[in-house]
């Protein structure tokens, strides 16, 4: 592992705080540990947004790794994914949350 990486116990302990804040915010959220991720449910069955550490530790990605959030703001993050997740709901009737501007 090269040392700007982080390890996989840290990956999960981040994925951890992130999960439950999620889960706070009222979304339901899996964790994925063999390929160390989150899996959140979208109002269409069987689509899911994932949910990744980068491998420097310093941030989480999703929406095709285009969306990043620092790792040391876990509320923030959650607040910013739980937005996106939102519009991925309204987005097949074309109703998007504000702000998505």
């Amino acid at each position: 592992m090269a040392s700007d990486e982080i390890g996989k116990a840290r990956e999960l302990e981040l994925l951890n705080a992130l999960r439950d804040a999620l889960a706070r915010l009222g979304l339901g959220v899996q964790i994925s540990t063999e390929l160390p991720g989150l899996s959140i449910g979208t109002s269409t069955p069987g689509v899911f947004v994932w949910v990744f550490v980068s491998a420097s530790g310093r941030t989480f990605t999703w929406r095709r790794g285009d969306s990043k959030h620092p790792t040391t703001d876990v509320m923030g993050a959650a607040a910013e994914i739980a937005k996106y997740v939102s519009w991925q709901n309204g987005g097949a009737n074309g109703t998007a949350v504000a702000g998505d501007e």
